[in-house]
């Protein structure tokens, strides 16, 4: 987990002031509190360095110290991190928090989250609540295939997969019905058909499929193999939403978009991140094919998610990021979960109209997870 300092403050802070109302021996010590079990800093962290925060149980009349040293565990240090031989945590009177600073390396070599302690010891006028806290340095390279799904079986997987249902526009004025019928969405030679289809003059029917409850993740490189359809009106995606969706809305849960085209130009791939502050936020870029389109042959659409950026590609190729420092009130530590679908009309892509084909196909190949 990556712990937020000032989340862990408040919370202490509340506890402060419940203490300060009882009464205290003039002898007792302040105990020095850690945030959890661990803490987590990623190798990517731009300024190098974390900040490991300590916490005094309650206000001291006198100064308080803490001496502290690293010990490797898996990270070595020189490697991994900076190793701290000596370095001593001191409380003034009055204040409640303070922060060690570790310099965190990074380590192509290693493709795996790797550990390392800070060891406490011989503190004066507190007392430890434990001996140490562990740090986990998260690995960004994300090389070890975590999750694959290949589509070859012989009808979706609904261990994995949901499907949604229904019409009503899902928020953006649009025409289609979303169904679970095999016309609109079927399983063939290992690979998924999400098709459109204009059943009648004016009815539009698709398919939306989600891992909601039954695959989610945190950071790492999602691969998606597909081939889009084209055409006025016709929104294909590949995306995901933050699995609180349902306890907090969007877009406080988060909305990453690996994947987006509108069918009017089928040459444009975009990429997005929707979020809350104050209100719906959004970022987003594009890529465009040089003399071709998405809908000619399949591509390969990824998202690169560390604890400090997000990284958009096409075909191995970068054409947007964005770092933490870049998304105020980041939700994007938090589970997510895939989605798929084909959607028709709405208020950005716009209706079709007699230039648009039925019907219209995405197929994906694969999904892969890399952490």
């Amino acid at each position: 987990m990556r712990v937020n300092p000032f989340t862990i403050l408040i919370i202490l802070l509340q506890s402060v002031m419940l203490g300060s109302c009882k009464d205290r021996s003039s002898t007792e010590a302040p105990q020095l509190l850690f945030s959890g079990d661990y803490i987590s800093a990623a190798e990517d962290d731009p300024d190098g360095s974390i900040s490991v925060p300590v916490y005094l149980s309650f206000e001291s009349d006198a100064p308080v110290s803490v001496d502290y040293t690293t010990a490797d565990s898996t990270a070595i240090a020189g490697k991994d991190y900076v190793a701290v031989t000596s370095g001593k945590l001191t409380f003034q009177p009055g204040e409640l928090v303070k922060g060690i600073s570790i310099n965190v390396l990074p380590d192509t070599a290693v493709k795996n989250d790797v550990y390392f302690t800070i060891r406490f010891s011989n503190p004066v006028n507190g007392k430890l609540s434990k001996s140490g806290i562990s740090v986990k340095i998260i690995n960004v390279d994300f090389r070890n295939l975590a999750w694959s799904e290949e589509f070859e079986t012989f009808a979706l997987n609904t261990t994995i997969w949901n499907y949604e249902q229904g019409a009503g526009g899902w928020g953006n004025n649009e025409l289609q019905n979303y169904t679970n019928a095999a016309g609109n969405v079927h399983l063939d030679t290992g690979y998924l058909h999400i098709t459109a289809l204009n059943p009648a003059p004016g009815s539009y029917t698709s398919a939306r499929i989600n891992t909601q409850g039954k695959k989610q993740f945190t950071y790492g490189r999602i691969d998606i193999r597909a081939k889009l359809p084209e055409g006025q009106g016709i929104w294909p995606a590949l995306w995901m939403l933050g699995s609180n969706f349902i306890t907090v809305g969007w877009p406080r849960c988060g909305e990453i978009d690996i994947m987006e085209l509108l069918g009017h130009q089928p040459s444009v791939s975009h990429g997005a991140v929707h979020w809350n502050s104050n209100g719906h936020v959004s970022r987003t870029n594009s890529f465009t094919l040089a003399n071709s389109k998405f809908s000619s042959g399949f591509h390969v659409f990824s998202i690169v998610w560390t604890p400090n950026r997000l990284v958009w590609m096409v075909d191995k190729q970068q054409f947007f990021s964005l770092n933490r420092s870049e998304i105020p009130e980041f939700p994007f530590d938090l589970p997510q979960f895939i989605i798929c679908n084909v959607a028709v009309g709405g208020n950005w892509p716009g209706s079709p109209d007699q230039t648009t084909v039925f019907p219209q196909n995405m197929i994906v190949d694969y999904i892969k997870v890399y952490q």
